[in-house]
């Protein structure tokens, strides 16, 4: 289960659709530029619920081995607005007592956690922001993060056993994508592999 976040046109959906026998299901259409990309346009959540119901069917596992979610942050998005929708309200705060907001989170987690569990690669996509942190010592910096909201967040990268970070770097005179996999004071990134 890995994330991969980054700024724009740095190459994020090009290295999540490198994985062996990809899928992307795309909530934002981020792929034109891509050759030989198979993926599926989510529109909406019930559309996303659909494709995960297919996943168990033997002619789509034999074809398929990585799922792409691109990105996850408009998946929260479409989950929040599937929600209101079934709960007949005009946002996800009116319903009582914090109750709409545990709803996405089950919907959220319980979706994409259905993705390994049929024993599938999951690879998320988000962009990257900064955001203002202060040090134990009292010193602020920036620090570069993705931009799931703290409800996402909270579901999104426990569950990651990758977070790496997509940055343009230069080398021997040339622009490369560089995916950091171990944080620093100034991004987010990490691993549960010992060695990686």
């Amino acid at each position: 289960i890995i994330l991969i976040y980054g700024r724009e046109k740095v190459g994020k959906t090009t290295i999540a659709t490198s994985f062996e026998k990809s899928l992307l299901l795309a909530f934002e259409k981020g792929y034109n530029a891509l050759s030989g990309v198979m993926a599926q346009n989510i529109h909406k959540w019930s559309e996303f619920k659909q494709v995960l119901k297919q996943l168990d069917k033997p002619e789509v596992r034999e074809r398929f081995k990585t799922i792409v979610v691109d990105t996850v942050d408009l998946a929260y998005d479409s989950c929040e607005s599937y929600i209101t929708q079934r709960e007949s309200v005009d946002k996800i705060g009116d319903i009582p007592y914090g109750g709409g907001y545990a709803m996405v989170k089950k919907e959220y987690d319980d979706a994409l956690r259905s993705i390994p569990m049929k024993d599938y690669g999951l690879v998320m996509i988000s962009h990257a922001t900064e955001q203002t942190v202060t040090l134990e010592d009292g010193t602020e910096i920036s620090r570069t993060t993705t931009t799931l909201n703290k409800r996402a967040k909270a579901i999104v990268h426990p569950m990651a056993d990758i977070i790496g970070y997509a940055k343009a770097v230069e080398r021997d005179g040339e622009s490369k994508v560089a995916l950091f996999l171990r944080a620093t004071p100034q991004f987010d990134a990490g691993s549960r592999f010992k060695h990686v």
